[in-house]
Order: structure tokens, then C-alpha cells, then sequence
């Protein structure tokens, strides 16, 4: 039996993620919980692209997010990033 939530590990762990600056095409390396940072190169900013994760279909998404952003686990900018991925309610 599980203790935790099997999708939480992604959240919580950081991961590095890797995008093309659109100005320059050099390569910016982002951890999984920053959602901007500047080109080594050009020194644009550059966004990182949302990736879905558990929060896309987990009817629980809203009170882990929560949870996590209490306890100091998961920054409030990843926590509201996540939030746009979820399903609207309903």
C-alpha cells in the first residue's frame, strides 16, 4: 500500500528541463519548479513550459497543492503554474 500520492515525487523533486531560448536558440536549463530564467547566452528572459502532471486528472490536485505550499515544499509560483493545468471543477 502507498503512503504517499504516486505523482507526488515529480512535484517535489526537482528535475531539470531544458528549452531553447526563442532569441537565440542557445540551450536554458530550468528545474522542474522555476518557470522563468535569462539566457546564459543573450540574456533574454525565458519562460518555461508548463508540463502536465498528476494535477491534470487527480480530483485531489487543489488540497495537495495546498498542502504542499503550506509545509514549504513547493514555491507558490510552481504551486500556481500547477493550478492552471488542473481540470475546471465541475
Amino acid at each position: 500500500m502507498m503512503d504517499t500520492c504516486p505523482g507526488i515525487r515529480k512535484l517535489i523533486e526537482p528535475q531539470l528541463v531544458v528549452r531553447s531560448c526563442p532569441s537565440c536558440g542557445e540551450e536554458v536549463e530550468f528545474f522542474d519548479y522555476e518557470s522563468e530564467t535569462r539566457c546564459p547566452r543573450c540574456g533574454r528572459k525565458v519562460h518555461r513550459e508548463a508540463s502536465p502532471s498528476c494535477v491534470v486528472w487527480c480530483k485531489y490536485a487543489d488540497r495537495c497543492l495546498e498542502d504542499l505550499e503550506r509545509r514549504g515544499i513547493l514555491p507558490p509560483s510552481r504551486a500556481e503554474e500547477l493550478r492552471k493545468l488542473m481540470k475546471p471543477k465541475g
